[in-house]
């Protein structure tokens, strides 16, 4: 008995796939989160065998959500562990002493795995917090405050993930589509965003996230401070598999092929959909549209091609895309037809 107890003690010893096997079984992983749990589980039969104990668990407190409602989880356990004593208990039967007494030792073991399994576990499934998602209005950014004093700006259609409360090694959030972050320094846990397969962690910083599913890349561009990028499951070998970046500097992620090229951010605009402010300085028209695609979520389709090499110095804050064009239109003396969401430069 002594060695089993080692070999489960052994067994749970905390990792950082705890909360995230915890998040999958109660539901409440993100896709991104999902992956990963499956890649950790497949990866050797000693992972398979510690999710199988912590799913076991689940089972018999028969509740998914545990950590709503710990104490009467812990009712529960405690009930099957009695139960299994009374079932155990000597009764009056015409076997012989041996076979009762390998019965009952086969009754005690079990119990004894049970206790152990129950000891390991559910202090981790009580301290679970519950997990909370801001999601941006389409027509709006917000800005919101996390529990640490986190500063998250989201842009429109943007969702993010985080717990009720920060535990562990990590401050983890999950991200789909595009925010801003200021983050609240803390050099003994880090900053984690988990964003379409690619990982950001920082200690104290402020830098803008753009991971938007249907996208084939994820970008990441520094204010201030540092980051580290890496692919999601190489946090081992963060420092080697990944990159720093500093204040100007950005990464572009492929979620294909999983490389990270890093360069300077020469991009003005990036924060206009956050500042409101768009900024040109002798640039080709060609790059003004796409910053306004950007911008006001909408398309232009140049019938007029010989206009796009022209280049524009202005500066438009806050402006609605309509008096953007009316400018565009007065500078270039050029005509926009306007048809849903899309605007047609025309001949």
């Amino acid at each position: 008995m002594l060695q089993e107890r080692t070999t489960n003690q052994m067994l749970f010893k905390p990792n950082k796939y705890k909360s995230l096997i915890i998040k999958v079984l109660q539901g409440e992983a993100s896709p991104e989160e999902q992956r990963i749990a499956n890649a950790w589980v497949d990866k050797n039969p000693k992972n398979k065998r510690v999710y199988e104990s912590y799913e076991a668990l689940l089972l018999l407190t028969h509740s998914k959500k545990v950590n709503y409602d710990t104490e009467k989880a812990w009712e529960k356990i405690q009930l099957r562990i009695k139960n299994a004593t009374s079932r155990s208990a000597p009764k009056k039967s015409i076997l012989a002493g041996k076979r009762k007494t390998i019965i009952r030792y086969a009754s005690i073991s079990g119990i004894a795995a049970l206790l152990v399994l129950a000891i390991a576990i559910f202090p981790l499934l009580k301290s679970q917090p519950q997990m909370l998602q801001i999601t941006s209005d389409l027509a709006l950014s917000d800005s919101h405050s996390l529990p640490d004093g986190t500063v998250v700006s989201l842009n429109s259609g943007s969702v993010i993930n985080y717990p009720e409360r920060f535990t562990g090694e990590f401050r983890e959030i999950s991200i789909f589509g595009e925010a801003f972050f200021e983050v609240s320094r803390n050099t003994e846990r880090p900053f984690v965003i988990h964003a379409e397969g690619l990982d950001i962690r920082v200690i104290g910083t402020s830098f803008n996230v753009e991971a938007y599913p249907g996208s084939d890349y994820v970008k990441v561009t520094v204010n201030t401070g540092k980051v580290l990028v890496y692919p999601s499951g190489s946090d081992a070998d963060a420092q080697t598999s990944g990159s720093y970046l500093t204040a100007g500097e950005m990464a572009t992620f492929s979620k294909e092929s999983a490389v990270i090229l890093k360069g300077t951010n020469d991009n003005l605009n990036f924060l206009s959909w956050k500042t409101g402010i768009l900024t040109f300085r002798e640039t080709r028209l060609t790059d003004v549209f796409k910053a306004l695609e950007s911008k006001y979520k909408t398309r232009f389709t140049a019938e007029n091609q010989n206009v796009l090499n022209q280049r524009l110095t202005a500066r438009f804050e806050n402006e609605t895309i309509e008096e953007v064009l009316e400018t565009l239109s007065l500078i270039f003396n050029v005509k926009f037809e306007k048809k849903e969401n899309e605007i047609i430069l025309l001949p």
